[in-house]
């Protein structure tokens, strides 16, 4: 089907747009297009384009739909008649369960096909061996031919062969076999991969031994950290799952650091979202829902189980090895934090780019399934409704974000150590969601390889909004930084969750003025340095 025969309505007239976050309600015209929804009012100087992937659920009563955006916006529009408010509502509803491969296409058909991530594969490995004869840069999944969610080239120890990498993926849930994520620079190294199937009857196998254990010298001790309960990995091997049988590795010592899983994660987002739109509500219940949703226990979970990675890297000098089940979600989250504490070049702008692009699009992060559906569409799927959208995504969740509030809360307490300001977190969730570039698309490696279709890179379009996403209070330090998880420590990402909600018109003119200020600051600094010279090199001319 086209998509053309998915929109009944591709144009209306006398459409009066209104919203919690709208201060003064428009009337004018909205268009529906193949990936846009278009509403704009000459009278009024209001023009509004909203992709239509961060359509979440589509409400419709009477002559008036509402739209739940992914970023969280609340949108409705009235209609002049209840049969164009039923057509509207219906053409949206089909345009946002439009498969992931017809959007991209039509996305995407008419732009360049030449593209090349800044963060390529090779490079990325090529940095991360940093000529250490330690460790080699392995083809063994050419082709996706081992690992269908890892990137055709891994680092992996040197003295152990394609064959034994090979035998350790068929122990190892989905193939993902122990890959390095980072080298510290005490000597400690950090990897990351899949659970074990030893399964009920305790299997073992040799060569996956061969290749964690050659990891640690000898009288060396490193530790496994697994993201799961211990309840939970236990259960896991009635299912053919489980973890390392501490006999078979000996030099490691396992560490239960548990996490939710993605779709505990969503309903928790789904909770905090909903208090956040409840402006009218007490102090008294705000704070009650606040509670009730745990989002803000899950980023001191989180938070607290990076530092423990990061302390075991950096004050034991102990590797670590961080695997859940199928490591595609806490896995990452606790691999990306941890190199965020310990290591400075993540904090600045190409770092933390590079960060993402390596622990979540090369490491095979699936953000097509977790963000097909979001907190508005996971909570209607709980409970009835009149919505039109009546399809939940089994399979979303929230992880990336978590990662992002997580990487907020570590901003907050150290300002002055980032060279990216907040508000490109904000974007960065934006994006992940819905976006004009592609580079958040597909749910691995393969996935982006495989597309046909014109990839624009959303890093190139980040340099081009350089002073938008800078940090003026950045000051470059070598440290380490290790953020508070106390409870008075942890805070609502304002900016993020209560965007729509609050008008925050003045809160971000007068951070503008702040931020003016110190730029000039720095710039009069700079001239009055370069005049000091001048007068020196002067005065010793002159004598």
């Amino acid at each position: 089907m086209e998509f053309a025969d998915k929109i009944r309505i591709p144009k209306l007239n006398g459409v009066t747009m209104r919203g919690p976050h709208i201060s003064n309600p428009s009337t004018g015209t909205l268009v529906i297009t193949g990936h846009h929804l278009i509403f704009s009012s000459r009278s009024e100087d209001v023009e509004l384009w909203i992709l239509n992937r961060n359509i979440d659920i589509v409400e419709k009563k009477l002559n008036s739909i509402t739209l739940k955006c992914k970023d969280f916006r609340i949108i409705v529009f009235d209609m002049p008649y209840i049969e164009q408010a039923t057509s509207v509502a219906a053409s949206i509803e089909s345009l946002i369960m439009t498969d992931e491969a017809d959007y991209l296409h039509h996305m995407f058909s008419n732009k360049s096909n030449e593209y090349r991530s800044p963060f390529d594969v090779q490079s990325q490995c090529e940095k991360l061996v940093a000529g250490d004869s330690m460790w080699r840069i392995s083809q063994v999944n050419k082709s996706y031919r081992v690992c269908g969610t890892y990137p055709e080239l891994t680092v992996v120890p040197s003295n152990v062969d394609d064959t034994m990498l090979i035998a350790s993926a068929k122990f190892r849930q989905n193939g993902r076999f122990p890959v390095l994520s980072y080298r510290h620079e005490k000597g400690s190294v950090l990897m990351r991969s899949s659970q074990p199937l030893v399964g009920s009857s305790s299997k073992r196998c040799k060569q996956d031994e061969r290749v964690i254990n050659s990891v640690l010298g000898p009288g060396k001790r490193g530790y496994i950290i697994d993201t799961r309960s211990v309840a939970n990995a236990t259960n896991a091997k009635a299912r053919g799952g489980g973890f390392e049988m501490e006999a078979h590795y000996p030099q490691w010592r396992r560490v239960n650091s548990a996490l939710e899983r993605h779709n505990v994660l969503l309903d928790s987002l789904s909770k905090i979202i909903e208090a956040c739109n409840d402006t009218t509500c007490t102090i008294e219940r705000w704070l009650n829902k606040l509670n009730g949703s745990e989002w803000l226990s899950h980023v001191k979970d989180t938070l607290n189980a990076a530092c423990l990675v990061a302390q075991c890297l950096n004050k034991e000098r102990a590797s670590v090895l961080v695997h859940g089940s199928e490591s595609t979600d806490a896995t990452l989250v606790l691999i990306s934090l941890t190199q965020l504490i310990l290591n400075p070049e993540c904090r600045t702008i190409v770092g933390f780019e590079s960060l993402i692009e390596r622990e979540w699009l090369q490491a095979g992060h699936p953000f097509e399934t977790r963000h097909k559906s979001g907190c508005y569409n996971a909570a209607r799927s709980k409970v009835s409704s009149s919505s039109s959208s009546k399809i939940f995504h089994h399979g979303s969740g929230a992880t990336f974000l978590l990662f992002l509030d997580c990487t907020w809360q570590i901003h907050n307490q150290f300002p002055c150590c980032f060279q990216f300001s907040t508000n490109f977190l904000s974007s960065l969730v934006d994006h992940s969601y819905c976006s004009d570039f592609s580079t958040f698309y597909g749910n691995c490696e393969s996935d982006r390889k495989n597309n046909q279709y014109g990839k624009p890179n959303l890093w190139s379009h980040f340099d081009q909004k350089i002073d938008e996403i800078s940090n003026p209070l950045y000051l470059h330090t070598n440290n380490v930084i290790w953020p508070s998880v106390a409870p008075f420590s942890i805070e609502l990402w304002r900016d993020m969750y209560l965007r729509w909600s609050i008008d925050q018109t003045h809160q971000k003119k007068y951070k503008k003025s702040i931020d003016d200020l110190i730029k000039r600051n720095k710039e009069l600094k700079v001239l009055a340095t370069k005049l000091l010279n001048e007068t020196q090199d002067s005065g010793n001319k002159s004598t």
